[in-house]
């Protein structure tokens, strides 16, 4: 995970460096808690995040 400066919008979420990290972790948040994740990539600080809501096209937030 990554530091994020305080002052963006996002500073409150966990950031990830890479699709991947961000998608493993989604897989163990489904495995725990029955939680569908879904990563993409912030527009404030381009590190991935996820959110529970998919764009329903497959592609990344932006």
């Amino acid at each position: 995970m990554q530091y994020i400066d305080p002052s963006l919008p996002c500073a409150d979420k966990l950031a990830f460096d890479s699709r991947k990290e961000a998608a493993a972790t989604a897989v163990v948040a489904f495995h725990r808690y029955g939680t569908k994740m879904y990563p993409y990539v912030c527009r404030y600080c381009g590190l991935w995040h996820l959110s529970s809501r998919s764009n329903n096209n497959g592609d990344d937030y932006a």
